[in-house]
């Protein structure tokens, strides 16, 4: 059986030279480059012929031809193309109206057979596109050489092309290195509203108990108080609302009372006469403040001032020197 080498894999037929960049000064991205016939002379393909790509720079486009020689004309630089059956339809077609030279300005490109460095400027493709950046003239994309570990890679400017395969090692391996920090995520709940209603509801009872818990344990003690000075400990909780300096100077006044009151009418341990008429001065008195008090709903020390100013007679009788 006869063995047959393969060494060219794309069926193409000569066309016509196209112009790749015409002569005169061209802007690409801020930088000012002049085209002149001598620059045109040095500019070189690589090893292998340039993909001519059909509406893309990325190298995954389909080709439509290759680009087999350079030509310098009184206008500007030729490509001699060769273009394979869908590159010879495009242009019947008018598919495309631009083209977009892939080139290297600086550097070089190693040769593979051993002999050196192809040296810049070398045109490394072109695409065939709808939007030129030169308008009618000619849209410029171009190819650094990044020399790494002895090898040469390719890589194009940041214009409308992905990343390449050493860009996206380099970014999951510094993912690695420098891992990002996590984003802290606020988990707000649903009923957020409902919750805090709720939250309040209970705050609200918890100080009400403290508030209760409290007072009943200043009225229990001004209950034991009043209990010492021989005064009726119901008003024990009309203290207990009071503020703590107005609390203090009744007291006062029911202690120095208690001191010239006979404690034992107060208390009533003797009783009272059969008419009701109290015949110690001070206890009748001591006897209508408490009256007033609770009729009035007001401390005693209110209803001892009230007595006081009304029943004129009664006070002078029981506090007098």
């Amino acid at each position: 059986m006869n063995s047959i080498t393969i060494e060219e894999f794309v069926n193409v037929k000569a066309g016509e030279a196209y112009r790749l960049f015409p002569f005169g000064k061209i802007v690409k991205n801020g930088k000012v480059r002049e085209i002149t016939p001598e620059f045109a002379a040095t500019v070189k393909l690589p090893h292998f012929k340039p993909a001519i790509k059909l509406g893309s720079h990325e190298d995954v486009t389909p080709a439509g031809g290759h680009i087999k020689a350079l030509e310098v004309r009184a206008d500007g630089l030729y490509a001699i193309p060769e273009y394979n059956d869908k590159g010879t339809q495009a242009l019947l077609d008018g598919a495309y109206r631009y083209l977009s030279p892939e080139i290297i300005w600086e550097g070089g490109l190693e040769n593979p057979d051993g002999t050196g460095v192809i040296s810049a400027p070398l045109i490394m493709g072109d695409a065939l596109l709808h939007t030129p950046h030169l308008g009618e003239a000619a849209s410029l994309y171009s190819v650094e050489v990044i020399e790494t570990n002895k090898e040469q890679i390719m890589n194009g400017e940041k214009f409308e092309v992905p990343l390449t395969v050493w860009d996206k090692l380099t970014a999951f391996i510094d993912s690695r290195i420098h891992p990002a920090e996590p984003v802290k995520v606020e988990v707000i709940p649903e009923d957020y509203t409902a919750a805090k209603q709720e939250r309040d509801e209970y705050k609200a009872i918890i100080e009400q108990q403290k508030a209760t818990a409290v007072l009943k344990e200043r009225v229990e003690k001004f209950e034991t108080d009043l209990n010492e000075i021989k005064v009726a400990p119901e008003l024990a909780a009309i203290l207990a609302g009071l503020a703590d300096e107005a609390a203090a100077a009744v007291m006062k006044q029911f202690k120095a009372m208690s001191e010239q009151i006979n404690v034992t009418a107060i208390a009533g341990e003797q009783g009272s006469p059969a008419d009701g008429n109290v015949d110690d001065p001070k206890a009748a008195f001591n006897a209508a403040v408490l009256a007033v008090s609770k009729e009035k709903g007001i401390n005693y020390n209110a209803a001892f001032e009230h007595v006081k100013n009304t029943q004129v007679d009664m006070f002078k009788q029981a506090f007098a020197k």
